[in-house]
């Protein structure tokens, strides 16, 4: 089949989709990819065997409003639409995968247009999400932003919901990434079940493996970007995030309870991977370690390429998934859970069903209450005094991404789907 992806956003790098695109292409099937054009990237590459075709911004602030308002009000792009219809034309496209849920029904206007399926692929409950994401917005960069004047006004978290519901009703199938995000599209959306798949955001074994990176680092074969950051494993108990920050990955319990882990294991280091923001919850953030007393035992590394990352996690001792309790993270699981789990560490996970579900039916890491710095604390203080039972939970993480969470099973559903789709 030739399969055109539709991702409203900058394209590399995006894990899901280039594991996705692979699959496919190892199957036999043929994959374009529509995205966002970047200063820096041509309008039409090769990458990795993916037709990479950029969708260019309108460089009007005139001519690009009245498109941003039909979006916002009929929920199909008109500038979008238009590249996707051309795409699917010229290529005689035999099906449309969409990315994430602002861009579902333009994918599914042109593919009832075209006559051509279409599958959502929707890796969280999007409407949740925003509600999460607004919470970091400091009303006055809101309103000095007409467009996001319009984005609060035209779509409130309600509207978003009548959105998602359409959106999964008109695909043809859609795609997530856990059991509990398919029971809200049953339950809360009315999909018909036969048309509702779980792909899971789980690990790439070939390619996310770096345990031996500091065997490569003495034999010089590659630099360590955890020494230059002034990290030391042989001497410090590292305890280990990587990602994105905001109120729902529930990281203040984490720093809330790090000095009374300090009590116990002094050495111990909290490395924060990733882009900490300079907005309202960034600040809030940092202001909320300075409180503590612990802005010597944090580390913030700022934003990290993604290669990089997997000698982080080779590095620490404990990662980190502490989810809030919301009904965002009740419906998904991201992908650094199974990289930790496969990279052999212990992950310390709050009880939000998904992460519950999977850590502890593993025994990979202690799950915690939601929020819960005193239990954090405790969990934390166990793996930093006794590593035999850390290390125990490691290796069960390992073991069942061996045998369960890896991305060869999930790629095998997602090309079943492709060959139902076909028939």
């Amino acid at each position: 089949m030739r399969i055109c992806m539709l991702l409203w956003k900058e394209f590399p790098a995006d894990v899901r989709v280039e594991k996705e695109a692979r699959a496919l292409r190892a199957a036999g099937h043929d994959v374009r990819l529509l995205c966002r054009a970047e200063p820096d990237r041509p309008r039409r590459e090769t990458v990795d065997g993916i037709d990479v075709v950029r969708v260019p911004h309108d460089p009007s602030t005139l001519s690009r409003w009245p498109k941003t308002l039909q979006h916002l009000l009929a929920n199909v792009h008109p500038r979008w639409a238009a590249a996707l219809d051309d795409a699917v034309a010229e290529w005689d496209a035999d099906a449309i995968h969409v990315h994430d849920l602002p861009m579902v029904l333009t994918g599914t206007h042109v593919g009832d247009e075209r006559d051509v399926p279409v599958v959502a692929d929707l890796h969280e409950n999007y409407p949740e999400a925003i509600r999460q994401w607004r919470r970091m917005d400091d009303p006055r960069d809101v309103l000095s932003s007409p467009s996001r004047i319009a984005e609060y006004t035209l779509r409130p978290v309600r509207r978003w919901k009548r959105i998602e519901r359409e959106a999964v009703q008109e695909a043809d199938h859609v795609l997530t990434v856990a059991a509990e995000g398919r029971d809200h599209y049953l339950d809360d959306c009315g999909v018909a079940a036969e048309t509702v798949s779980v792909v899971g955001n789980t690990v790439d074994r070939d390619r996310y493996d770096r345990r031996n990176y500091r065997e490569q680092v003495a034999r010089g074969e590659t630099p360590d970007p955890v020494a230059q950051h002034g990290l030391d494993p042989d001497e410090e108990f590292l305890v280990t995030y990587t990602g994105k920050f905001a109120p729902h990955r529930g990281l203040e319990a984490v720093v809330d309870g790090f000095p009374d882990l300090l009590d116990d294991v002094p050495e111990a280091r909290l490395v924060l991977v990733g882009k900490a923001g300079t907005d309202q919850y960034g600040e809030a953030f940092r202001e909320r370690v300075r409180e503590r007393g612990i802005e010597d035992r944090v580390t913030f590394t700022g934003w990290v390429d993604f290669e990089a990352v997997p000698a982080f996690v080779a590095a620490s001792d404990v990662c980190l998934v502490p989810h809030a309790d919301t009904p965002h993270t009740a419906t998904t699981l991201p992908h650094k859970l199974f990289q930790y789990m496969w990279m052999g560490k212990p992950v310390l996970a709050s009880d939000v069903p998904p992460l519950e579900r999977i850590v502890g039916d593993a025994d990979a890491g202690p799950v915690i209450p939601a929020g819960d710095a005193d239990a954090a604390a405790d969990a934390l203080v166990e793996l930093g005094t006794d590593p035999e039972e850390a290390a125990r939970q490691g290796e069960n993480g390992r073991a069942a991404v061996e045998a369960q969470y890896h991305w060869g099973r999930d790629a095998e559903r997602l090309r079943a789907i492709y060959r139902e789709l076909g028939e």
